[in-house]
């Protein structure tokens, strides 16, 4: 999906910066310790993106790159200092309560759950701390639990349940409300294949279905890959990409190849050809490979491909394959993030 008029959801310009208190070692000479260090931390700079209705949004990034604090000032959890978060046509530090009745949060980890209780008593709590109440409620918990695929541990303590259905539950939690925004931070982590399988299906129905806006942060570029239909990328709390997924990997493909050998070739020798950016060797079960980052130009790319196979010719290497290797978010990702590692 891509942007468009009906975006439900708007970051625009959004800046937060923390102080932070250093405390210094004791002094040797004096004996003296001065109190702390003050020192600036700039988490979000100028982030602009939106959501539109039905939409699953992935924000990626490196720990530390602002990923938290952006879901927090969408959230109303924290006040940006400058920029503006808008909701459903609602500014957020305007109508912040309103605002958090259209959001539901699956924080990461299985901890937003009362474990002595069981999901019906979980979501009976919710549901009357947000205001659901009565046949209104008993009726959509019912729902949401046969939805997720916990019918038939509605009567069982949290506690004697495994991680996966505690992370379901932790959805329906979010949902009790209907919540026209769901915000997820890392709904798969630690999760079973089936488990996690299970909820990527959910999340993708009931944002197709019911046109959910979906936020999910989430370190498995696999699930991010799988998952959004947009991807932003956040490095030192600047937004370094937000495109279609499939825009973003396209960007990145086309410019490596692997070339199949019959010995390791002079890798300092390859790197000298115009148009080539970096090369690797790899050794496969079918022998040693020459991995070739070329530049995106496609009249540069040509000239550089005839000019790599007419070295391995004069090198009297034997050629045995080539291939053109298709980019995943994970490389797209650690191409754009590089200067932070």
């Amino acid at each position: 999906m891509s942007e468009s008029s009906d975006n439900f959801i708007e970051l625009s310009g959004l800046h937060k910066t923390f102080l932070a208190r250093n405390f210094l070692l004791k002094d040797e000479e004096t004996g003296k310790r001065p109190f702390y260090k003050k020192t600036y931390v700039h988490a979000v700079q100028d982030v602009n993106f939106s959501i539109g209705q039905g939409e699953i949004f992935g924000l990626l990034g490196p720990n530390g790159a602002g990923k938290t604090t952006t879901v927090k000032m969408l959230s109303g959890l924290v006040k940006p200092d400058s920029g503006k978060v808008i909701v459903g046509g609602l500014e957020v530090e305007r109508n912040r309560k309103k605002v958090l009745e259209k959001v539901g949060v699956v924080l990461e980890g299985t901890r937003t759950s009362i474990w002595p209780l069981t999901p019906m008593e979980n979501l009976a709590y919710y549901g009357n701390l947000k205001n659901v109440k009565g046949s209104v409620l008993k009726k959509r918990s019912h729902e949401l639990l046969d939805f997720i695929g916990l019918k038939d541990k509605k009567n069982t303590e949290v506690r004697h349940m495994s991680r996966g259905q505690k992370q379901k539950l932790a959805i329906c939690i979010a949902l009790i409300a209907d919540p026209q925004v769901l915000l997820l931070d890392e709904p798969t982590t630690g999760l079973d294949v089936q488990s996690s399988r299970a909820i990527k299906d959910k999340i993708i129905e009931m944002t197709r279905t019911q046109g959910k806006s979906v936020l999910v942060t989430t370190h498995d570029m696999h699930v991010a890959q799988e998952l959004c239909d947009r991807i932003g990328i956040i490095d030192k709390g600047k937004l370094v990409a937000c495109k279609s997924t499939q825009e973003l990997l396209g960007n990145f493909s086309g410019q490596v190849y692997v070339f199949q050998l019959d010995r390791e070739p002079d890798v300092n020798a390859l790197e000298q050809i115009p148009g080539v950016v970096s090369v690797t060797t790899e050794l496969t079960a079918e022998g040693p490979t020459a991995v070739i980052n070329l530049e995106p130009s496609a009249e540069t790319r040509s000239r550089a491909l005839y000019a790599i196979t007419a070295a391995f010719d004069q090198g009297n290497y034997e050629l045995c394959g080539i291939t053109q290797r298709q980019q995943n978010l994970e490389s797209v990702f650690l191409q754009l993030t590089t200067s932070s590692i």
